[in-house]
């Protein structure tokens, strides 16, 4: 997989609608407002502090066993734009949910007695 990661949840909708238009969705084609939309979906970073956003583009590597070269497809491709910018990977310091609940309150009352 590949991201593309944008700075709020709003860039990374637009984006998304953006690519719905050129895939000729229904909401789009029909004009009835019925439909598909969007493209791809998206996720949030889990943070109240100015949220970023990411779109999961589908990436697929294949390596040849005999002469080991590695062949990339990204089956969207033709709806990438050269504004669109994938990495292989989220930020480091993306804030993720944390699998625990109770760890993040934890978490929060350790920083609350220090």
């Amino acid at each position: 997989m590949a991201y593309i990661i944008f700075n709020t949840e709003q860039e990374a909708e637009a984006r998304s609608e953006q690519a719905g238009i050129a895939k000729g969705l229904s909401y789009h084609k029909t004009g009835s407002k019925s439909g598909s939309r969007y493209w791809w979906g998206w996720s949030k970073e889990n943070t109240d502090v100015a949220p970023r956003a990411y779109i999961e583009i589908q990436k697929n590597i294949s390596v040849d066993p005999e002469t080991e070269e590695e062949t990339i497809n990204i089956p969207d491709q033709n709806l990438l734009t050269d504004d669109d910018v994938l990495v292989d990977e989220l930020p480091e310091d993306w804030v993720t949910a944390s699998a625990n609940p109770d760890e993040e309150e934890e978490e929060e009352e350790e920083e609350d007695n220090d």
